[in-house]
């Protein structure tokens, strides 16, 4: 494998000198693959960290060997991932072809080898002298406090609940995603439009999505650093959104580009990965449209207000969405699920009534009549 990570080491190089930027390991798959099945018939997945170790080793250089002319690869060393590598009894298997296996023994006497090979493997590194495994430690423990998280287009909304009682809810919001988004947006279809040339067109429109990519990767480290930073002994509630795409087919074409747009994947990962408490997601079937107080049918006169006739109360519909997934996960974790044991009107704090002219609430609408009787609602609550 040293012959194959020099070739790809030499093409990210010549790419880095021809273009001006480093290539990633899957755009320098592309550029090598078909020169690495033509010369092996190893597995396919060998080309992955052949990959990502000249990408690395480019960077390395890049960034050390200012003195040097061209990067060197010297060392007799190979990363493997997950997917080729198999623990069995003592040996390490490793895949070489498909249906073909190589063993290598392992120094169980490792006062830490019975409990680490219980837990998934990360990426194994194989020199000449050792063999280093890394393993993923699943975080299973829950903590008694949760967080409920509502994830929106412009703002991200979550409840605290501790042993049964509401805690807390608060509103981070968030309209620099999607402005970002619509600023790239905008900027490529302007590239597309005058540049002619195909190759420059390519060059410009690739590093506008870099660039996109990283802003919003910066924004997002930041809000999930904050909010995990805010609720250290918090475990989260997510909701499970891999089929949110397929299911707005049928709607606008300006919500399902949003839908599309929107990393909520992306931030919902680093929450995930970034508290020290496991997460649990739950299915959002029905959080914005099932009253989490009572049970009964909620309606949405306009987009921001949930109206209860069983409650006769209008409510935040952010708000309330953040206390139904937090009660869906305290059930999932073995908590008592009738809402109202949990939630009854006198935890439901002022802060989930929707109030026109309450100051921290974006977007908010209605008539004079409902602000009227959304302010006799929270006087008569009030103790």
């Amino acid at each position: 494998m040293r012959d194959a990570i020099r070739y790809g080491v030499m093409k990210s190089y010549l790419q880095w000198e021809n273009s001006g930027y480093m290539p990633s390991p899957i755009d320098l798959r592309r550029e090598m693959k078909q020169w690495f099945d033509s010369r092996y018939s190893y597995a396919k997945h060998h080309i992955n960290p052949v990959c990502r170790s000249s990408v690395a080793i480019l960077k390395s250089f890049k960034k050390n060997h200012h003195k040097k002319r061209y990067p060197e690869v010297m060392r007799l060393a190979i990363r493997l991932d997950s997917e080729l590598v198999k623990i069995a009894g003592d040996k390490i298997r490793i895949t070489i072809r498909p249906g073909e296996y190589d063993y290598i023994p392992i120094n169980s006497r490792n006062k830490k080898w019975r409990e680490y090979s219980n837990y998934r493997i990360g990426e194994v590194l194989i020199t000449d002298k050792v063999i280093a495994i890394s393993f993923i430690f699943p975080n299973n423990e829950l903590s008694d406090e949760k967080v409920g998280i509502d994830i929106n287009f412009k703002s991200i909304v979550g409840t605290v609940v501790n042993k049964g009682e509401v805690k807390e809810t608060f509103t981070e919001y968030i309209p620099n995603i999607a402005r970002i988004q619509n600023d790239f947006s905008r900027r490529r279809r302007q590239l597309q439009r005058h540049i002619k040339n195909k190759e420059k067109r390519y060059k410009k429109l690739k590093e506008s999505r870099g660039r996109q990519r990283n802003r919003i990767k910066d924004a997002l480290h930041k809000l999930s650093s904050k909010i995990v930073s805010e609720h250290l002994e918090s475990s989260f509630i997510l909701e499970d959104l891999r089929t949110i795409k397929k299911s707005s087919n049928n709607k606008s074409k300006k919500l399902r580009t949003y839908l599309n747009r929107w990393p909520y994947s992306q931030f919902q990962k680093m929450l995930e990965y970034k508290s020290q408490f496991r997460s649990v997601y739950v299915n959002p079937e029905g959080t914005s449209s099932e009253c989490p107080v009572c049970g009964g049918r909620l309606e949405h006169p306009i987009w921001k207000m949930s109206r209860c006739k069983n409650c006769g109360r209008d409510y935040d519909r952010d708000r309330l969405a953040s206390l139904a997934i937090t009660l869906r996960g305290i059930y999932l974790c073995g908590g008592p699920f009738p809402v109202s044991a949990i939630a009854s009107l006198s935890l439901v704090r002022n802060e989930y009534l929707y109030i026109n002219h309450r100051p921290d609430v974006a977007e908010a609408g209605g008539t004079d009549m409902v602000n009227a009787s959304n302010i006799l609602v929270q006087e008569s609550i009030r103790p």
